[in-house]
Order: C-alpha cells, then structure tokens, then sequence
C-alpha cells in the first residue's frame, strides 16, 4: 500500500514539473508576443487610494463545450503576471489561485463566475497602470484584455483657519454683529488637485482658490489648494449658521467637508421703561421696571439719571430671553424736568448699547426762599423808609396761593397801613420801628405748603421811652402786706428821700447818650451828668428833694445815630408817704358763712393805692374798699391800704366786730354771752383805738402837707383837692367834713372829723397790675388788673385838669 502511495506522488510531481515548463515557456513567448497580430481592447478603470476597487475580465468561451484552464494577469509590458487563476485539471470554481507578493499579495482576489473581474483592496497610489487580462481556454484560442486603471488619490480633509491662523475646528470663536468674517481654507494633497467649494448652510459662496507647492522635510514636494472667503457684515440671522469648506476629487468617494458655526455677539434690539407716562411725587419711594431683548449674552441693564449712574438700588434677573431690571428709588425736586435712562449693554459690545429715557414729571411742595430787595442795605433802614422783599417760589404744579407773615402774624393788603402786595413782593411804605421784625412768606400748592427762611428786618430808630417799673429800693421793704408799683409817670418822695429813677428807652442802634432835665414853675435846668448813670440803653437818676421847689418834673433825653428822641420820659416827684389806715370798717352778714366788710379809705399818700384783706394768710386785693368773704370758722381779718410807697397800719377785725355776722360751719364755737370781763377789755381797746387815731390824725396835720404852687400853663402840675376849709386856713390837705354814702350798701353812714385824701388828678387813674407780691400772702383772686377809679363821693370838689402823664412813643 506504501508503495502505491508513493508512486502516485511522483506521477503527480511529474506532471507539476511538465506544467511548469510548459507554463514558463508559455510565458515567455506570451512577454515576447507583446504586439498581437489583432488589437487588444482596453477598457478604463478608477479606483480611489484606500478604498477597492475592480478589473473587469471576459472569460466567457466562445463555444459551449469549451472552458477556462487558465486567467493571467500583467502589469503593462512587464512579462512576469502579478496575479493567476489556474482550473487545469480541476473542477470549475476549485481553480488554483496565486497573486505575487512583492505587488498585490493578498490584497487581490479573483472570481470567476460572470462576471468576472479581479478585486484590489486597500488601493495605493502604485497600483495605477495598464494592466492585461490574459485567458487560456481548453479549446478555443487565447484572449487578451486591457483595462486603463487609474488610482485617484483623494486630498486630506480641510482645515480652516482665521486671519490669525488659528484653527477654527479647534476654537469657538464669537464675532461681533456687523463684523467681517474672514476664513482661509487649506487642502493638503489630492491626485488629481481637488475642488475646494465654500456653503453657507446650502447656499454656494463663491470663493477663489489657489495651488501652492511646498518643500516637505524629506524633499518631497507637498501641494496645497487655498480658499480664502470673506462675509461681510455679519447679520443676526448668521448666528449658529453653518460654514462648509468642501473638497473633492473625485465621485466615487465623498466629498471632504470641515465645518464652522458662526457665532454671533448681538448687541440688544430693544430696550423698554414700563410705566414712564405717570407724574411723580418728590419725597416718595417708587419702583420703577426696564426690561430688553435680543441681547447674546443677554443685556446688562444699567440706570442713570443726568449722567449718574444709580448703583445699589436695582435688581437685575433674566425671565427667558429678557433682561429685566427693577429700580426702587425716590425722586427729589432736583429731578423735575432730568432724564431717567434705562441703557442696555451687550457686556461683550460695550460700545454697541441702546437705551431709553425718561423725562420726569416730578410734582413737589414749594420751596420757598425769601430774601430782602437787592438795592437795599439791610444794615442802614430807618424809619420812614421803603423796604420791599421778593419770595422765590419753586413749585410743581404753580403754587396757588402766597401768604406773607410778620412775626407769625399774617399781612394783608392794606395801602393805607403801607403794606402793599404784588405777586412775589411785599412793600411796606414809610416803615416804622413796629415795622422790624421776622418776615417769612408761605406758598401753598396741591403736593403742600412751605414756608420760607426768615429774614430779620432792623429798623433804625430814634430812642423812644420803654415802661420800666421804678427799680429803687423800697423804704417800707418789710411791710405788710408789700407796697405797690406804679407807672413811673409819678413818684413820691418825702423831703430828704433818695429815689432812683431808672430811664429806658428802645433805640436801634442801642449805644445811646442821656441827658436830664428839671422842670419847676416854668423854670428848665439840666442835671449835671455826675447825678446819673448811664448803661446801654438805660439811665439812672438818684434825687433826692430837698424843699418844696425841688418838687416838679424830671425830664430824660435820649439820642443815637439817628437823631435825638421827639418827647422826653417825664417823670414826675410829689411829696408822698405810705397810705393812712382804713376808716369805719364795718361787717355785714349775707347769707350761711359769706360776711361783707366795708370801709372808708383814709389819705392815700400822695399815691395810687389799692386795699388788701388778709384772712388766714390769704391775700384778697380790691380796688376800694369792700370785700365780700366767706368765714367758714372764727378767725382774724387784717386790712391794709398799700401805694408804691408800703402798706397803711392794719385795721384788725376780730372778736366783737365779727360776732354773729357769720354763721359758721365746721369747727364753730357756740355763741355765749360776753362776761363783764370781756367787756372792759373791748372797752379799754375801743379807747386805745381813738387815742391812736387821734395821734395819726395830729401827725397826719403836721407832716402831709401838699405844695400848692401855682404851675405854668405849659407845665404839668399836681391838682388837689380844694374845699371851703382851702379857703378859710389855706391848707389844701384839709377837707371839709363830708357825708360818704357807701357804695356796697343802703345804708348811709356819717363820718364826722377832717380825712385827708389824696390829690384829685389821680382820681381815675388805673394803676399797673405789677404789683409786688409777699409769698407769705398769696393771692385770692384771679383778677390782677386793678383800678383805682372810685365814684365821686363829695360834695365838694375844686379840680384841676392838668394830669402828668409818662411819654413813651
């Protein structure tokens, strides 16, 4: 069996060998035979480097029965084939198959069913030539077939750079809206030079291009197709659009494309202030929204307000695509008529932002500023001059109304007081010192009212007398109850008695200069300026009379800058001394514990007096002589006469003259009969009490007397009162003995003796309610104005009219 084996192997290496030879030599005379007695058709074929591509070959016999023993495959004039499909000795599709290494190997493959055609793989750049298509039949004849393959080498794929050579593939690049875009695109290789094409999403842009060759680093040429494609003026509607740089070749292979998105920086479209149509209040919060769109990246919305920005007070955010911001401010008066500004800004186009404003509508209350007339010195007005005061109104809507004030006190239009009102003036013609003051001036609108600053009118004036109360030392300081002020107009003194009188006077400018007078029978002297004080704008005299000649008027006169003062302050000195005591004071019961005292005032001095009840060291003061009091226990009551000069001798009433006038409540002793005791002693005190009046009465007669001078018409003078006693012993301080009719009762009671009375032109005087006061003796009633007017109560009265009277202008 070994043997068989073995002899098969070499019958088949034999005829391997014979084929081989035959084989060779067929080549051989196939490489020599390169010009067939017939043309060869040829037939042309691409393929594109890197992919596959197919060589068709016809090896379909011509007769039926015939069939293929052998396909070669050769390379132009080369006499060697590349490629062999070998069916000798074999069934169909068994063929033996055999491609040369150092050229194809493995990447060709041969099929022999129709039709067929060799298959390259991985095509290169040298595959590229003429190749022939050789087939061997069992019977029929060789055939010979050509094909052109052309091997297409395509380019690398595009890159596109900017105009700084940046890799746009690489880089998103944003470009402002409006700018240019300028892009080269670049293909290396391709075989044959490819057709680089520029899109726009679909549209077709032309563009220019060009081939440039260049060295590589092994010596090799390189070339380079350039494209270069510039957009102009890039439009929102370009942002995310695609750009397309395309090359090609070839259509058997796709198109090589790289692409760039645009992206577009747009500055905002629109920039809106919701609700700039309504009016504003100054001094009131509001909250006012702007909102944009269109922005990319959304809009940075900034306020302004006349060229300031507003910081810290607004709040931005993003609803969508809208940029939104709320601003919480308050407008001043400053604003009316300024521009509020909602500007919008593309943060990466500052220069591309848009705004919109508003012009504010701003309602405030006025503002008032008063001044004095620009040609007026306020330092030099006088009496008797024109002064005029513009009011500045600043107001949103128009003030409706001015008012004009002097010290709080409204002015009217008045021409005759001088006041005269015109629009946003005030005149006042031929001003006075009662002129000066603060003035301010009031406007009045629908947002409120406001008044103006205050401007302080100086009004120079000559001095003029000012009421000042006698400041000299009270020679009855302990007195009970205190003495009384009066005007200065009048002051009593008793010989060798030292008075100060104190002399003021209003004056502007207030550095004044003083001098007196003394006026006595018609005859005017000057006191010697050692004899008074001067401090400011006062003066002070101490005089002190010595005889009845140095009884009359003084006179005090004041000058300043501006001139010397019309009317001096008089004052006039009478001989004067505390009152006399009260006389005949008698109770009367009305009714439960109300009593009602009476009396008869006795010689008041020289002075104005008024009377004062003392009860439990309650202080009850009356123009005359009455009270009405309500007991409500036993007790005391004092009566007191009191003038400037202090208080009279008390009438006490106590004991039997308040007996059973008062039913008293509360704790009331029971009414007894008067022991004999008790009697005596109201006796011996009814006695004691007539001595005294009797001495009273002498002393009254030797130190009281009036002087009766006879005076000048021109000069005032001291009247008394004159009766038929006047004429017969030519005292004036003795009356006659009168009839005095009580006032507060029906009943009349008859006084016998000689009073004095205090001289007739104080009659009707009201006499200051400055009176000084004893804490020990507060008062009992609310009325402090008194008056020393009495009813005429003699029969029998001489009276002179000329009264002295204190000039204050």
């Amino acid at each position: 069996m070994l043997w068989i084996l073995i002899a098969v192997t070499c019958i088949e290496l034999s005829t391997f060998a014979n084929a081989q030879s035959k084989k060779t030599t067929s080549m051989q005379e196939d490489a020599n035979n390169t010009e067939p007695d017939h043309p060869i058709p040829m037939e042309s074929i691409q393929g594109v480097a890197g992919q596959k591509a197919t060589l068709p070959c016809n090896i379909q016999p011509r007769e039926p029965n015939d069939a293929v023993s052998m396909v070669l495959w050769f390379k132009e004039d080369s006499g060697e084939p590349l490629y062999s499909y070998d069916a000798r000795n074999r069934q169909f599709g068994k063929a033996k198959l055999w491609s040369a290494s150092h050229f194809w190997g493995e990447r060709a493959s041969f099929k022999a069913s129709p039709p067929a055609q060799l298959t390259i793989r991985d095509l290169r750049e040298s595959d590229q030539g003429v190749y022939r298509c050789r087939v061997d039949f069992r019977n029929s004849p060789t055939r010979n077939l050509k094909v052109n393959f052309t091997v297409i080498v395509p380019p690398a794929k595009p890159i596109i750079y900017d105009a700084k050579r940046r890799d746009m593939s690489k880089l998103l690049e944003a470009y402002p809206e409006g700018a240019d875009l300028f892009l080269v695109c670049e293909v290396h290789g391709g075989k044959p030079r490819p057709r680089v094409t520029w899109f726009l999403e679909s549209q077709t842009i032309d563009a220019p291009s060009e081939i440039r060759e260049t060295q590589g680093p092994g010596g090799e040429t390189n070339v380079v197709t350039i494209s270069n494609v510039t957009l102009k003026g890039l439009t929102r509607s370009q942002h995310r659009a695609k750009l397309f740089c395309k090359a090609s070749n070839t259509h058997l292979a796709q198109p090589l494309i790289t692409t760039v998105t645009i992206e577009l920086h747009m500055k905002p479209l629109k920039v809106e202030i919701m609700g700039k149509d309504k009016i504003l209040s100054a001094g009131k919060k509001y909250e006012t929204r702007c909102q944009s769109t269109g922005s990319r990246p959304p809009a940075v919305l900034t306020w302004w307000k006349a060229s300031k920005q507003l910081k810290k007070t607004s709040e931005n955010f993003q609803e969508g695509g809208t940029s939104i911001s709320v601003l919480q401010w308050t407008p001043s008066i400053d604003d009316e008529g300024k521009f509020l500004v909602c500007r919008a800004t593309n943060p990466t186009l500052q220069e591309a932002g848009i705004e919109e404003r508003w012009k504010l509508k701003v309602h405030f209350a006025p503002v008032v500023a008063l001044k004095m007339g620009s040609s007026l010195n306020p330092k030099n007005i006088k009496e008797g001059d024109d002064v005029y005061f513009e009011c500045n109104v600043r107001a949103n809507p128009r003030a409706y109304r001015l008012t004009w004030f002097h010290e709080e006190e409204e002015l009217h239009y008045n021409v005759t007081a001088g006041i005269v009102l015109s629009d946003h003036s005030l005149v006042l013609q031929s001003i006075t010192r009662e002129s000066a003051g603060r003035y301010t001036c009031m406007a009045v609108n629908v947002e409120g009212r406001a008044s103006s600053n205050v401007v302080n009118l100086e009004v120079m004036f000559a001095p003029v007398c000012k009421h000042v109360l006698n400041s000299a030392g009270w020679r009855y300081q302990n007195a009970t109850p205190p003495p009384l002020n009066v005007p200065e107009e009048v002051h009593g003194a008793l010989k060798h008695e030292t008075i100060s009188l104190v002399c003021e006077v209003d004056a502007s400018p207030t550095s004044v200069s003083f001098h007196w007078t003394f006026n006595s029978s018609g005859d005017l002297t000057d006191i010697p300026s050692t004899k008074y004080s001067n401090e400011g704008t006062s003066s002070r005299l101490n005089y002190t009379p010595s005889s009845d000649m140095d009884y009359g008027t003084l006179g005090c006169w004041a000058s300043n800058i501006v001139g010397p003062s019309k009317q001096p302050c008089l004052y006039q000195v009478i001989a004067a001394g505390r009152p006399y005591p009260l006389q005949n004071c008698t109770a009367f019961n009305q009714t439960g514990s109300w009593i009602r005292i009476s009396c008869v005032e006795g010689y008041d001095g020289g002075l104005p007096q008024k009377f004062v009840a003392i009860v439990d060291k309650q202080r009850v003061e009356s123009a005359n002589p009455y009270w009405e009091l309500e007991l409500r226990k036993p007790t005391t009551v004092a009566l007191y006469a009191v003038n400037m000069k202090g208080s009279s001798d008390p009438v006490i009433m106590e004991g039997e003259a308040l007996k059973g006038v008062a039913k008293f409540t509360g704790e009331s002793t029971s009414s007894v009969d008067m022991s004999p005791i008790l009697i005596g002693l109201g006796g011996t005190a009814t006695g004691l009490g007539l001595i005294v009046t009797g001495v009273l009465m002498a002393l009254w007669r030797k130190h009281a007397a009036t002087p009766a001078k006879p005076k000048p018409p021109q000069q005032p003078s001291i009247a008394t009162f004159a009766g038929k006693g006047e004429e017969e012993d030519g005292n004036p301080d003795l009356i006659p003995t009168t009839a005095l009719t009580n006032h507060l009762t029906d009943r009349k009671l008859l006084h016998y003796g000689s009073l004095p009375r205090r001289p007739r032109q104080l009659e009707g005087r009201e006499t200051s309610h400055d009176v000084i006061e004893d804490s020990d003796y507060p008062r009992a009633s609310p009325n402090t104005f008194y008056s020393l007017q009495r009813p005429h109560r003699y029969s029998e009265t001489v009276i002179r009219s000329a009264v002295i009277q204190e000039s204050c202008i």
